[in-house]
């Protein structure tokens, strides 16, 4: 009786195993390694909040009351303008009065409360930024005196043909005296090193439709 050609070397070779476990877990590798690797992973998440959360900002409490969009009669019988504002419950925790600020533009960083405002997405672009005020009987300021809860309200005035959005996201950061300085330096912007400022919170807003006159 004649073997096969070849011989033993012909022979089917039956498949190797490999256990489902390990292939998930190569893929997982893999995944990660192109997502940057492993230690690329952010150690502290920015909480996620939404209308009516309370954030300890080092300087300032602040709870995140609403976005709305409104409309308001244009000067010297102009057409209506429209405007998206934001509106905030700030509490001045420091010892001296301070201003409202502005938010920051892609990042950087403003000053005063408004200051940790750092990104806006979507992002409303104007000549002249949002106008930010503290609203009190009436007659807008720009102080939040110490110890004092104060209405804060970010407008954005929309250009023309520009719906509102549905809802805004707000990336938002703290104030913190930089480490082996006194107090006296006054409030900085919380931030990694020498990196930009760090976002401490993203607040995710819907946006109410409310007409004013």
């Amino acid at each position: 009786m004649t073997s096969p050609p070849g011989g033993a070397a012909t022979r089917r070779r039956r498949p190797v195993a490999v256990p489902v476990a390990a292939l998930v877990a190569a893929a997982g590798l893999g995944i990660t390694a192109a997502l940057g690797g492993l230690d690329e992973a952010p150690d502290d998440p920015p909480r996620r909040l939404g209308p009516g959360a309370v954030l300890d900002q080092g300087e300032f409490t602040t709870r995140f009351v609403e976005s709305r969009a409104t409309t308001r009669p244009g000067r010297y019988g102009g057409p209506d303008k429209r405007y998206l504002e934001i509106v905030f419950q700030v509490t001045n925790k420091g010892d001296e009065t301070t201003g409202v600020g502005a938010p920051g533009q892609g990042g950087k960083p403003g000053y005063f409360f408004a200051g940790s405002l750092l990104r806006m997405t979507p992002e409303i672009r104007n000549d002249f930024g949002p106008d930010v005020f503290v609203q009190a009987d009436g007659v807008p300021g720009k102080q939040l005196h110490p110890g004092m809860e104060s209405t804060v309200v970010v407008r954005y005035e929309l250009p023309e043909g520009r719906r509102p959005p549905g809802q805004v996201r707000l990336d938002v950061g703290t104030f913190e005296h930089p480490e082996g300085f006194t107090q006296e330096i006054g409030w900085l912007l919380a931030k990694d090193d020498d990196g930009p400022p760090v976002v401490a919170a993203q607040v995710i807003l819907p946006v109410r439709r409310k007409a004013t006159g």
